[in-house]
């Protein structure tokens, strides 16, 4: 029987194999590559800086809402709001018709300050998002809403 015998690895390929190992090595240490815990809960956005907190209103965080960004939307004092939701991925406030003008013109004027942007407007509307936050507002002629949503 015949034995078959492989040919010795050039220096080449020796020195190839050398590197690949030795980068796969630095890898590890770099990467601290161990029995770590992976933590799949995305960390949360950053939010931009509030720029200019409004003097003549109060957060939707005082009027009793717990969640985020109840600390970034405002309303105007004296406003009636007559239904609210507050969930982890949406803030609702609703109120009176009679009002709707007088919020519409403080969030156009508050909310670029808060951090949000406004991406759309018309009259009796408004469309800004702050990632990963969109809200939106509109009126009628019996009443008005603002919903906040992260989806």
């Amino acid at each position: 029987m015949r034995q078959v015998t492989q040919p010795r690895p050039s220096r080449l390929q020796r020195s190839g194999r050398v590197l690949c190992v030795g980068l796969a090595l630095g890898l590890i240490h770099l990467t601290g590559c161990s029995a770590a815990v992976v933590d799949d809960e995305p960390s949360p956005p950053t939010l931009p800086p509030i720029l200019a907190t409004p003097t003549s209103g109060r957060s939707l965080a005082a009027l009793g809402y717990t969640h985020e960004p109840a600390d970034r939307i405002w309303l105007p004092f004296g406003v009636t709001v007559t239904y609210t939701a507050d969930q982890p991925n949406t803030l609702i406030a609703v109120g009176e018709g009679s009002e709707a003008t007088t919020v519409e013109l403080y969030l156009r004027e508050t909310l670029p300050g808060l951090g949000w942007t406004i991406t759309d407007q018309a009259a009796g509307g408004l469309l800004f998002e702050m990632p990963p936050w969109q809200g939106a507002y509109a009126q009628g002629t019996d009443t008005w809403a603002l919903t906040v949503r992260n989806d």
